[in-house]
């Protein structure tokens, strides 16, 4: 055992020993590296030293003609070469202002000769103004000249409708001289003076003739019926001295026949009272007669009855088909989100007539043949309604205008939960295209919002009332 110890203790013995040879041979590898590296930076550092001797002369060459010995700095360098550039960028602009400048003189020398050239022609008397005062006086005289054009222009339209007035005029006075020259040669008559007179007995003539028509009126009318020539030869053959006498006896006759008419007016009367209570069957056919007559009218009306409640009922019926063919989208919309509000109960909405021939909105049971006025149908299905028209008509707004907010106020308080889930995902529709609020104080429409909606609602609590808002 105490040589084993020993054989192991010789063993880490010359392990340690060759160990550290191995590292003594690593560093002298590494002493012999870095001294090859020294020699190397030293080399290099001789070559830097040379060239920044080198580089010295050649700066110091460089800054001399600016004005800098060899210890002047790249910053003083680049100082004076900006002010140098600045100094270029000034040179450049004074010979480009120069330039223009030049073309000003060149323009100026330009425009004063056009305008010598101008005045010449135009206006000698303005040869002694400088160019500017003769422009502006040319001008003036320019516009006052204008001035004068139009309105000689206007005096020479007036002067021409002063003549075409002047040559309608004359001919009017040819046509109304003619008319009187006629009507002179007509009447008789040598100048219109005497045109005047003969007017004058042309009026008296008519009065004279107005009257005598009267007269022979009223003589027909006394004639009864008697040609008026011989009326008139009978009334001139009675004595006027006896036309009194003829006068009362006619009234005394008149007075007799009128007691007799009476006396048998009487008697037609209570004759024909006699007559009626006897003649009971003619009576009973001219009632008969009067009922045929009531029957054909009736059976009239009552198919004119018919072909207008027929007629009506074809047209309300092509009316219905052409509104469901062309049917606004407002309209189509609404009736899609009604059908889903109410899980298909409805099939959808239609415009129909009341009693009193109004339109109005009605809903459709499945397959079209019913239809539930607002008045037949449920609180809450009322309230679909209403909402898918709300919901349509906003659709239609933010398609064309910019998106506001949806503000609703517990709107599915009469809704069962399976409407008010379809609802939910209607406003959900919405709330893509703008945001929807939702006011409710029932928690169970809050849970439902989130079981249906999940991550699209966001609820606030306000005065512990929940407000249920889509993030949309």
């Amino acid at each position: 055992p105490a040589l084993a110890r020993l054989v192991a203790q010789a063993a880490a013995v010359v392990s340690e020993a060759e160990q550290l040879e191995s590292r003594r041979a690593q560093i002298s590898a590494d002493l012999a590296q870095r001294s090859e590296e020294y020699q190397e930076a030293r080399a290099r550092q001789a070559q830097a030293a040379e060239d920044l001797q080198q580089w010295r002369r050649q700066w110091e060459a460089a800054v001399r003609p600016l004005g800098l010995d060899a210890d002047g700095t790249p910053a003083q360098a680049n100082g004076i070469l900006g002010e140098l550039n600045a100094l270029f960028d000034a040179l450049k602009e004074a010979d480009k202002l120069e330039g223009r400048i030049r073309g000003i003189g060149r323009d100026e020398a330009a425009f004063t000769e056009k305008v010598r050239e101008l005045v010449a022609i135009q206006a000698p008397d303005l040869a002694d103004f400088p160019p500017v005062p003769a422009v502006r006086e040319l001008n003036a005289r320019l516009a006052g000249a204008r001035s004068v054009k139009a309105t000689r222009e206007g005096l020479e339209r007036q002067l021409v409708q002063e003549r075409n007035a002047e040559k309608e005029a004359s001919e009017r006075i040819q046509q109304i001289q003619a008319q009187l020259e006629a009507l002179c040669r007509e009447a008789g008559c040598g100048t219109v003076d005497q045109l005047r007179a003969a007017e004058a007995r042309s009026a008296e003539r008519r009065q004279v003739e107005d009257e005598l028509a009267r007269i022979e009126a009223h003589l027909r009318s006394l004639s009864a019926g008697r040609p008026l020539e011989a009326f008139m030869a009978e009334s001139a053959s009675i004595d006027p001295d006896t036309i009194g006498l003829q006068i009362e006896r006619i009234d005394e006759t008149l007075d007799q026949r009128y007691r007799e008419k009476s006396a048998l007016d009487q008697a037609i009367g209570s004759h024909r009272t006699e007559l009626a209570t006897m003649d009971g069957g003619r009576r009973a056919a001219e009632i008969a007669e009067q009922r045929q007559v009531l029957i054909a009218g009736i059976r009239g009306d009552a198919e004119r009855y018919l072909r207008l409640k027929m007629a009506a009922l074809l047209l309300n019926r092509a009316m219905e088909r052409y509104r469901e063919k062309n049917q606004g989208p407002i309209l189509a919309r609404a009736t899609q989100l009604f059908s889903r509000m109410t899980l298909g109960s409805f099939e959808g909405l239609r415009l129909d007539f009341d009693d009193r021939n109004d339109a109005v909105l009605v809903g459709v049971r499945p397959g079209g043949r019913e239809v539930v006025h607002v008045s037949g149908m449920s609180d809450g299905t009322a309230d679909q309604l209403y909402l898918a028209i709300r919901l349509a008509s906003l659709e239609a707004y933010l398609r064309k205008s910019e998106a506001l907010p949806f503000v609703v106020d517990d709107i599915l308080v009469h809704f069962d939960d399976m409407r008010a889930e379809a609802t939910l995902h209607a406003l959900a529709e919405l709330a893509r295209k703008t945001q929807v609020i939702f006011f409710t104080h029932h928690r169970h429409l809050v849970d439902l919002a989130r079981s249906c909606l999940d991550s699209a609602v966001a609820v606030h609590t306000l005065a512990s009332r929940e407000i249920s808002g889509d993030r949309g």
